[in-house]
């Protein structure tokens, strides 16, 4: 009975771990990965591993402003510490934003890129908004060439 209490406990102890070291972000892809008007797409080690990566996600949000709030206020928690490779301010809030964030517990870069889009040109009032978490050995100089 002990040794099942403390294998119970030890899991716990573990998950809370790996979960303290998770990026706020991933809340966002959770929260809003499968609603209407959001296209999210997770790809596989197997699939990127030719650049480099190993964890690939992104939301693209037909009309994001609906999410705008939740995106920024994980931003500004996971951007503590974290290497602000680019980042555009409008009216103080963030619009474009590219950071490597902190990992302490990998040899691995993880980045956060964040984008707001304009409004759809043709009257309406949506805001395309553009989220993705990339993870891997690629480094910044590597992924602003992919990006382009």
């Amino acid at each position: 009975m002990k040794i099942l209490l403390l294998s119970f406990l030890l899991c716990v102890t573990i998950h809370q771990l790996s979960a303290q070291n998770q990026p706020s972000i991933f809340k966002i892809f959770e929260q809003y990965g499968g609603q209407e008007g959001v296209t999210r797409l997770e790809a596989s080690a197997e699939v990127m591993q030719v650049y480099g990566i190993v964890h690939f996600k992104s939301l693209i949000f037909k009309d994001g402003k609906r999410a705008l709030a939740d995106i920024r206020n994980c931003i500004e928690k996971d951007k503590v510490g974290a290497y602000k490779m680019k980042e555009t301010l409008q009216d103080g809030k963030v619009v474009n934003g590219y950071y490597r964030l902190k990992n302490e517990n990998s040899q691995r870069n993880r980045y956060l890129i964040f984008k707001v889009g304009k409004e759809n040109p043709e009257g309406g009032k949506e805001i395309k908004v553009t989220l993705l978490y990339i993870e891997g050995d690629i480094t910044p100089e590597q992924l602003v060439e992919l990006l382009k």
